[in-house]
């Protein structure tokens, strides 16, 4: 292993090189605030404020059945967002905990049968990738489509609205002109 070659390459604190830490066979772990988080935080109730996401990056090279090897990385995120409960309104507190495997691959495949059925995700690794992006990914892939309380800490009031006119009434009136 080269170990002059540093695993966060100097162009930006957040960029990684997966395939680096592959062959490394190297984790990481820490932890980003969610408020910079521009295309998951319009999808939050509040504002973010402190809060924040816990994540682990696994990489590995994985031998193949016919020799060589795969390189893989695993990310496990793991958050507590504020959403908005779909039958109250009111601001739910939603416990995400997701993980991903992604094949790491040089130049990104087609969009084929055999790539869409593929059980890990092709992850295009030629360049240094923003791990801040990679995990906002994981916690918008992993929002649940309908956010609700289990048992709604206001109860939900009857709609008071009047009963619409029946048409067959207007009908029985204008027979009777």
């Amino acid at each position: 292993m080269n170990e002059d070659r540093p695993l966060l390459p100097d162009v930006g604190e957040n960029r990684v090189d997966l395939l680096e830490l592959a062959r490394r066979g190297a984790e990481l772990e820490g932890r980003f605030a969610l408020a910079p988080m521009a295309r998951l935080t319009p999808a939050l109730s509040e504002p973010a404020g402190d809060a924040g996401v816990r994540w682990v990056l696994r990489a590995q090279l994985r031998r193949l059945p016919g020799g060589g090897t795969q390189p893989i990385a695993e990310l496990e995120v793991e958050a507590e967002l504020p959403l908005q409960c779909q039958r109250c309104l009111g601001t739910v507190r939603v416990p995400v905990v997701d993980r991903a495997r992604f094949r790491l691959v040089e130049v990104e495949p087609e969009l084929s049968d055999e790539e869409l059925e593929a059980e890990e995700e092709a992850l295009c690794a030629d360049a240094p990738l923003d791990l801040r992006e990679l995990v906002e990914d994981q916690l918008i892939l992993a929002l649940p489509l309908v956010p609700m309380h289990e048992h709604c800490p206001q109860p939900l009031a009857a709609p008071t609205r009047e009963p619409a006119p029946s048409p067959f009434a207007a009908l029985a009136q204008l027979k009777q002109r």
